[in-house]
């Protein structure tokens, strides 16, 4: 009599939900399409960071030929170190998209393993560092600002 292969523990082996039920499928479907769509739309407010932070800087380099025209000679020659709130703004930008790409890869895997409820730990953290971030770029607009 032949051997027959190992049985497979059907418990730990098979998958969270049948995907062959249409209905079910779809469901998947549609959860990790609104998981993209959440990731795109992190990626966009990335790059939008990254192009405000080159729109403040040209808008530096505005200022300062401005100031040197002479029709504009008696204007307050002010220097707001741009560069600091450039390379902050760039910098929250790249943390963004960062952040964006492990909570896609997060989510993703929680959608696969089928989990029923998500650890909202993640989503705290990041509300938490974006509001933080705010606040530290508004203390350095208003001290750039007050200290001239």
């Amino acid at each position: 009599m032949p051997e027959s292969a190992p049985k497979a523990d059907t418990v730990h082996d098979a998958p969270p939900y049948d995907l062959n039920n249409p209905q079910v499928l779809l469901a998947w479907q549609r959860n990790h399409l609104a998981n993209e769509r959440t990731f795109l739309a992190w990626c966009r407010t990335g790059l939008a960071l990254f192009g405000f932070s080159f729109v403040i800087e040209r808008f530096d380099f505005f200022i300062r030929q401005i100031q040197n025209v002479p029709m504009f000679a008696g204007m307050a020659q002010k220097h707001f170190h741009t560069e600091a709130i450039t390379l902050s703004t760039f910098a929250v930008g790249v943390l963004v998209m960062v952040v964006a790409t492990w909570r896609f890869w997060y989510i993703r895997r929680c959608i696969n393993k089928g989990a029923k409820t998500f650890s909202v730990t993640p989503d705290i953290i990041f509300t938490v560092a974006v509001v933080g971030i705010i606040i530290g770029l508004f203390s350095v607009f208003w001290h750039l600002i007050v200290q001239k």
